[in-house]
């Protein structure tokens, strides 16, 4: 594909002054050479001459250009102002536009700065109250656990008449801190047993325990030094 473009060169940085309020602005075609061009393909294309090409491009060989080279093909003159209050609007303009094209690129900034702090919160958001773990239960299986708001069912756990200790040796080991815990056996709750109050409440959950522990144990201290000793309880 041949490559040609337009140059549109700016008022301020390409204008010459011919007189008291004059001014021109210079347009130029530019086209870059391809492998296997000439100098007179080039100009037949361009309904233009060798010899304009030399002397617009300062070629010192005419037999001696190079692929991806850019050459100035043709260069018009227009006289677009004839005195200063024309060329006050023109630059005027030329202000505007520039004014317009920064607010909306700082608009454009700041909305996607908003949008990456509104996705960043988001993130946080989603991954701060759940997390995700793998507790040992007492038929030597796995239970996915997941541990939303532990400290809450901790809370809950202690007002309901549970301990510290039960928590830390029976529940966390058992279930991760998690009330809703099903094990691929069929163990559920807090202390992954096979009791309809596993499936209760919190407060239901720690009363059966509490309960389960001191009947069949004789006391909390004897359920937990039971599940020290072999694994489950």
């Amino acid at each position: 594909m041949n490559k040609v473009k337009e140059t549109a060169l700016t008022v301020a940085g390409l204008t010459a002054v011919f007189g008291a309020g004059q001014t021109a602005i210079h347009a130029a075609t530019t086209y870059t050479v391809e492998g296997g061009d000439t100098l007179g393909d080039i100009a037949t294309k361009f309904n233009t001459t060798v010899a304009d090409l030399v002397q617009a491009n300062n070629l010192k060989d005419a037999n001696l250009i190079i692929k991806d080279q850019n050459l100035v093909v043709s260069e018009n003159d227009s006289e677009v102002a004839t005195s200063e209050a024309t060329a006050s609007d023109l630059a005027a303009q030329a202000a505007d536009d520039a004014t317009s094209s920064l607010a909306a690129a700082s608009e454009a900034a700041a909305s996607s700065a908003a949008a990456s702090e509104a996705a960043a919160s988001s993130a946080a958001s989603s991954a701060a109250p759940k997390a995700a773990s793998v507790a040992s239960t007492s038929n030597g299986g796995s239970v996915q656990a997941t541990a939303a708001g532990s400290g809450s069912v901790y809370e809950q756990f202690i007002a309901a008449g549970g301990t510290a200790a039960l928590w830390q040796y029976v529940v966390m080991p058992e279930s991760g801190g998690n009330p809703n815990a099903v094990s691929p056996n069929g163990y559920h709750g807090l202390g992954q047993t096979k009791n309809a109050w596993g499936y209760g409440s919190v407060a239901q959950q720690t009363a059966g325990m509490v309960g389960y522990a001191t009947s069949r144990y004789g006391s909390i201290d004897a359920a937990i030094s039971f599940r020290l000793s072999h694994g489950w309880w």
